[in-house]
Formats: structure tokens, C-alpha cells, sequence
């Protein structure tokens, strides 16, 4: 993965704007779409569509129904969130290197939970009970999470600080509150729009309504990252990340695209937003949603074949 080509390729100029009517095309696709398998779900159950979601249901469908593993605190759950507040405090120069900032920051986040009470990543209690071997391990984990992303670009190329981490990206289907999608994104990253995407800003927000022609947001990329290498649908889990930012909230941009790295085997990937494209990943959504619920309503019936009776 080379920095620079990388670098360039996140910062390239934007393709077409996704406007506010293409959203709300794609939202009403999905609304529809998830309809008919939600309404089978019990009362008081629910599914939440993420990206390990998406994966199961084309590589593990069998998998979909559960139950899940009872949560338990491991580094591997600590090494995201502690990692970005790495990259956060070297991007803002608080810190040199990842190496520098990780421990002190593991060490003001265990002080202040211990002085309010607050937890700001979760983790702080466990993290603080652990021996000196064990939150090295933790460190070492974070640090070399962190350092794949600080490393992966030309920061001083970008023409203004990136979001580092922040809250997830969810929505909600209001067809049925039983429906979810949340997708997260390491960075999120302005671009600098060229002539061709404010003539199409201007065109479409005429069309609609003059008086809102800045209706359309200024451009942003999202960047994502993952262990391994990418598998044959790398694109579509991409285009989901872009779905569930695009649904979050019509105050935000729909990401202008989407950029994978895949640390571990030095490749990334691209997926420029388009209708298109979200629209299929709209679909992908509505058939995954549609195989979770067979899944549970097929294990619902084999554990009570005669329906209670």
C-alpha cells in the first residue's frame, strides 16, 4: 500500500454529489424493502445490520440466528478505540508517534474514571485491574492498531484535519423500530470539491428549490479499516459503510466515497458513491435482514415445533 498513491487517491476529486432526493429514494427502497421479514419478528425482538452481519450472511448464514457470546472485556476490544485516540493526539501534534501517546493516554482515561467516575471509552475499570504484563499487552495491541492507520497516509497532504473516530453511524428503519443498521469509519475526511461538482450542487439545488441551492453538503470521504486481506464483496461492504452514513441524519453529507485499507496484506480499495451504488447496497441490507429473520424463525420452530401447544 504506498502512502502517497493512497493519499491521492482519498483526496481525488469528488464524484457527483448524491443528492437529498437520491437519499430519499434509497431510504423509501429500504423502508419497503425490510418491511415484509420484519413484520415476522416476535415482539420485542430486533436486528441490527452491521458489517459482521453483512459477512455472515453470504459466508455463515447459519451463524445469523445466534445467540451471541456473553461480552467480555479482551484487547482486541480495546485496541480501536484507544488506537484512535492515538491517531487523534499525533494528528493534533500532541504526540510525536503512536508509541508516545499510548500510554499516557490509557493513563489519563483510568484517572478520570477513577476521579468522576466517567467512562469515556468503557474499558477503564478492566483496563485499570489488569497486571503491568497485561496492560502491556493492551498497549501493544493499540499501538500496533494505531500506527497501521498513522502510517497509511500523508496527513500534511489533506487540506484540513480529518475526524478521527467518532459516534457510529446508525439509522433506524421507522417502517418497523426492529430494523437497524450501524456502520463505523475510522476517518472521515473533507474534500475539496472542483468546478464540475459545484455546477452540479448548483444544478440540483435549483431544480428543487432556489432559495436552498446550498442544500448540498460539501463533499467528504470516509475511511475504513480492517484486518486480514479484503474478500470478493470488499466493494459492497464499502457501499454499506455509505449507506448507514448517508441515512444517519439529511443534515450530513452522503459520503462522496469510501476508502479501504486492509493493513495486514498492504492493499486498500476504492468505491466512489453513486444512486447506484447505494441502492445496492440498499438490497444487500433487505436480503440480509430477510435471511436473519428465516434463520431465527427456523430455529423458533424447530425448539417449539408444535407452536407451544
Amino acid at each position: 500500500m504506498r502512502v502517497s498513491e493512497l493519499t491521492r487517491e482519498l483526496t481525488a476529486p469528488p464524484p457527483a454529489p448524491v443528492d437529498d432526493d437520491v437519499r430519499h429514494r434509497i431510504r423509501d427502497r429500504l423502508v419497503s424493502g425490510v418491511r415484509p421479514a420484519a413484520d415476522q419478528l416476535p415482539p420485542g425482538e430486533h436486528v441490527l445490520v452491521t458489517l459482521q452481519v453483512l459477512r455472515q450472511a453470504r459466508t455463515r448464514p447459519e451463524l445469523l440466528a445466534g445467540p451471541e457470546e456473553p461480552f467480555a472485556w479482551k484487547p482486541l476490544f480495546v485496541r480501536r478505540s484507544l488506537g484512535l485516540a492515538i491517531v487523534d493526539a499525533c494528528v493534533t501534534g500532541r504526540f510525536h508517534t503512536p508509541l508516545e501517546a499510548a500510554g499516557p493516554l490509557a493513563d489519563e482515561a483510568v484517572a478520570g474514571w477513577n476521579r468522576t467516575g466517567w467512562r469515556t471509552f468503557h474499558w477503564e475499570p478492566w483496563f485499570a485491574g489488569l497486571a503491568d504484563g497485561a496492560r502491556a499487552a493492551v498497549l501493544a495491541e493499540a499501538v500496533s492498531w494505531a500506527t497501521s492507520l498513522w502510517t497509511a497516509l500523508e496527513w500534511r497532504a489533506l487540506a484540513s484535519l480529518p475526524q478521527v473516530g467518532g459516534v457510529d453511524d446508525q439509522w433506524s428503519c421507522p417502517a418497523s423500530r426492529a430494523v437497524r443498521i450501524k456502520g463505523r469509519s475510522e476517518l472521515r475526511v473533507a474534500l475539496a470539491p472542483d468546478e464540475a461538482w459545484e455546477s452540479h450542487r448548483a444544478r440540483a439545488g435549483a431544480r428543487r428549490h432556489p432559495e436552498e441551492s446550498g442544500r448540498l453538503h460539501r463533499p467528504v470521504a470516509l475511511v475504513s479499516m480492517s484486518g486480514g486481506r479484503p474478500g470478493s464483496s470488499w466493494a459492497d461492504e464499502l457501499a454499506f459503510l455509505a449507506l448507514a452514513a448517508g441515512l444517519r441524519s439529511p443534515s450530513r453529507p452522503v459520503p462522496a466515497r469510501v476508502v479501504g485499507l486492509w493493513p495486514d496484506s498492504g492493499l486498500h480499495g476504492t468505491v466512489e458513491v453513486s444512486a447506484d451504488i447505494l441502492a445496492a447496497a440498499a438490497d444487500r441490507v433487505v436480503s440480509t435482514v430477510g435471511l436473519v429473520v428465516d434463520a431465527r424463525l427456523s430455529v423458533a420452530s424447530v425448539a417449539d415445533p408444535v407452536g407451544g401447544g
